[in-house]
């Protein structure tokens, strides 16, 4: 298949591309103008934004499949930067890919779309609070919203909700978690004792490849997570060991952690602390049994790739 991917030179998209290429199929990064696409340079490309729905349609031009993985999953832009990127650019890019006759839009969406302070205990599809938290969340809802209402018969939608992403090249978690063991160490929200969900790299990429092809209804939804649970105090420890960074540290229960992030006395967001402080598990049937989903890299796996990559990475630096 011919797959055009945005977001092409972010973290998620940036591996989704590869993944693709390297299951054999033929790719388009969808790049930025100015933006650093070095990596891509044995890749065809395409410059553009997603507030040019046209130029979009050029690059779409005889591909088979659009996977959107373009966004910003930084909680502390702005509403109206959020509302472009997300709800603008999504529906730009669904009126691209019609034009451009691609059969399929694979969106990439994330778990967060039904975050509020609360658990989210082994959540399936279709359980989600009255509205979700925050604007990072809303906008994404909303741009998922407009994903899965665009399909027909003749252009099939289909949105992946990966939880937290981890893996090596992370620019996304990645800095700020290390900012934190700089500083003392990670912080753990109520002792970290809460499940954190979680989905390593190869396994959204296995997703992907799986929902290019699948014979599903358009606008089908399915959470994406990696096979083992664990309390963030562990998943913490035990990605801290493996990075050589200090360990997690103790922090207070979570509503005093909510109570500083409103005062603006602590450098984590609300939303960091309820992923770290609410439980979030998320049930996967739905993907295993309409996708044939199932993840390919254990969390031992995972993090013995994540070693050797900042192994890799310190001796370069």
């Amino acid at each position: 298949m011919r797959c055009l991917v945005t977001g092409a030179t972010g973290f998620i998209g940036g591996v989704i591309l590869r993944g693709l290429q390297a299951a054999g199929h033929e790719v388009v990064a969808y790049v930025r103008e100015g933006s650093d696409s070095r990596a891509l340079s044995d890749v065809e490309r395409s410059v553009g934004d997603l507030a040019d729905p046209n130029r979009l349609a050029v690059a779409a031009a005889r591909c088979d499949v659009m996977v959107h993985a373009a966004g910003i999953a930084d909680p502390t832009a702005d509403r109206e930067t959020l509302g472009w990127a997300h709800v603008a650019g999504t529906e730009n890019a669904i009126n691209a890919a019609k034009k451009a006759g691609c059969k399929r839009m694979l969106h990439i969406s994330c778990a967060d779309v039904t975050l509020y302070d609360g658990p989210r205990s082994f959540w399936n599809e279709d359980e989600a609070p009255i509205r979700p938290l925050g604007a990072l969340a809303q906008t994404k809802l909303h741009a998922e919203e407009l994903v899965r209402v665009s399909g027909n018969r003749d252009f099939r939608t289909i949105v992946l909700r990966p939880a937290l992403v981890w893996g090596p090249g992370d620019p996304t978690h990645f800095p700020g978690w290390q900012a934190e063991a700089k500083n003392g160490g990670v912080r753990l929200v109520g002792g970290g004792k809460k499940l954190l969900a979680t989905t390593y790299t190869a396994n959204l990429v296995e997703a992907v490849l799986r929902a290019i092809e699948a014979d599903v209804p358009t606008g089908s939804v399915y959470y994406i997570v990696d096979t083992e649970l664990s309390v963030a105090r562990d998943f913490f420890t035990e990605l801290c060991n493996t990075l050589g960074w200090s360990s997690p540290r103790k922090g207070g229960p979570h509503w005093w952690a909510m109570a500083l992030c409103r005062a603006r006395l602590s450098p984590l967001h609300p939303t960091q602390v309820i992923r770290r402080g609410q439980t979030s598990a998320f049930d996967m049937t739905k993907a295993k049994k309409e996708l044939g989903y199932e993840p390919v890299v254990t969390r031992e796996q995972g993090m013995a790739e994540l070693g050797a990559w900042a192994r890799q990475m310190r001796g370069t630096s």
